[in-house]
This record gives structure tokens, sequence and C-alpha cells, in this order.
């Protein structure tokens, strides 16, 4: 697919205000501050891993898109916690799921659930576990066999300024698209 075609399908998904293709150094700088924020440990727990970011920056054509309030998260898992590829906690969309879930007797906070059997885990194996972050699913990318990651807050300040956000705007957010 050619560069002005993907321009014109992430210019129509609504809640996208504005796309540009990242270069190599975008990509480089990108790399190193998602480097930098996954070793920090996150809601002092654990050390994360961006896997959104990190697959879609390994796609041949790499895209940011500021996003205002319009746009659609998609309501599936974007965050697990995890020990030894087995799920502590994850965020669950669901509301009828989430119900179901707390009177089982697992912790529900928002969005989050921390399973009940799970929860010496994160005690036991605390130097082991993993926050990941992963891709989201956006319907409209599907056909391009797109990647599209979630990047960390200083990555997302970094894009607003590539993107020409010059003061502090909230109501903007970024997403990573890489195809090949």
């Amino acid at each position: 697919m050619l560069n002005d075609e993907i321009f014109n399908v992430l210019n129509r998904i609504e809640g996208i205000v504005k796309v540009v293709k990242l270069n190599d150094e975008d990509k480089k700088e990108i790399e190193r501050l998602e480097k930098e924020a996954e070793s920090n440990i996150l809601m002092g727990l654990c050390r994360g891993l961006n896997l959104g970011v990190r697959k879609a920056l390994s796609k041949k054509s790499i895209y940011a898109c500021l996003t205002n309030m319009e746009f659609k998260w998609p309501k599936t898992s974007l965050v697990r916690m995890v020990c030894d590829n087995e799920v502590i906690a994850e965020d669950i969309y669901d509301e009828e799921l989430l119900r179901k879930l707390k009177e089982e007797g697992n912790i529900v906070i928002g969005n989050l659930v921390i399973y009940k059997d799970k929860v010496s885990i994160i005690k036991e194996k605390r130097d082991k576990l993993l926050t990941i972050m992963l891709p989201l699913c956006i319907p409209e990318l599907e056909k391009l066999n797109a990647i599209v990651g979630s990047p960390s807050p200083p990555a997302d300040k970094y894009l607003k300024v590539r993107l020409g956000v010059k003061e502090e705007r909230p109501e903007l957010g970024t997403i990573i698209i890489g195809i090949d």
C-alpha cells in the first residue's frame, strides 16, 4: 500500500486528528524512551514491557497519530501483569464479566482485575512480575495487518512535539502504528 493510501486510511479513523510518518531518528528516540520507561517500576510493583510499541517499531513503515477524545479505544485487555507467562491481573472492559469476577472474590479496581488465587504470587515472586502493554486492536486497520501501540508518557510527550503540539493538552494522545 502506498504512503498516501495509508495516510488516507489513518485520517479517516474517528478521533485521529494528525498523522506523521516517523523516520529512523524518531524510531531510535522512541526505542530509547520506551526502554527507559520499561526499566522503571510501574505502580510500585514491577517493571513493564510495551509490547505494542515494540512490535509497531519493528515494522517497515511507522506512523505516529495524534488522537483526541473522539478516538475509540478498544474494549479489550491492553494491560496484563504476568509472572512466568501466568496472568496475575489484567484490565477488563466487559461490565458483566467484571461484576462476576468481583462476586467470585477477585480484586476489582475500576477495570483492573487482580485474580484472587494469584495474589500470593505478587508477594512471593515480585522480582519476576512483568506488566505488559499489549498492541491495540483497531478494526479499521485489520486489513493493513498493522500493529498499534500506546506509547509510554515520555514517548507520548516526544510524539506530541513531533506532531506539533507545543503546550500541555491532556485531551490529546498518541498512538504508534507499524505497517509492513
